[in-house]
């Protein structure tokens, strides 16, 4: 029976033409980062706009069923009224008085979502 011949090293020259091919990669894509950029001609814009901040929006419920939007109360019928003037890129954080009544609190998410406002944070206290 022939026994198999014994391999007593690890060929390496596999090994380093891999390495040579990552170090070339890695030398072509370094000097892109070097530069900062490709270099290339912008075109300027001829009307300048100005982006909108968005408004933040505090809507508190309170234990008596009474509404405030950044501290100013409103009525439960005017509520629709006063939301349409939030627009979808607006920030809304509604905080409501743990004995406030659960059904005001989505009433309140439900006329948001209608008019496509997803920006809505729960105010909670640790």
């Amino acid at each position: 029976m022939r026994s198999l011949k014994r391999v007593e090293g690890i060929n390496v020259v596999p090994l380093i033409d891999v390495m040579l091919v990552l170090l070339a990669i890695v030398l072509t894509v370094s000097s892109f980062i070097a530069l900062g950029k490709i270099e290339i001609a912008l075109p300027q814009e001829s009307v300048s706009q100005t982006k909108l901040e968005p408004k933040r929006f505090d809507i508190v419920i309170s234990k008596e069923k009474k509404f405030f939007i950044n501290e100013k109360e409103v009525s439960k019928e005017k509520l629709s009224e006063v939301l349409d003037t939030i627009t979808t890129e607006d920030l809304v954080a509604i905080s409501a008085d743990k004995h406030s009544q659960y059904e005001d609190f989505i009433h309140i998410v439900d006329l948001l979502k209608a008019r496509e406002i997803e920006k809505i944070s729960m105010v909670v206290q640790k």
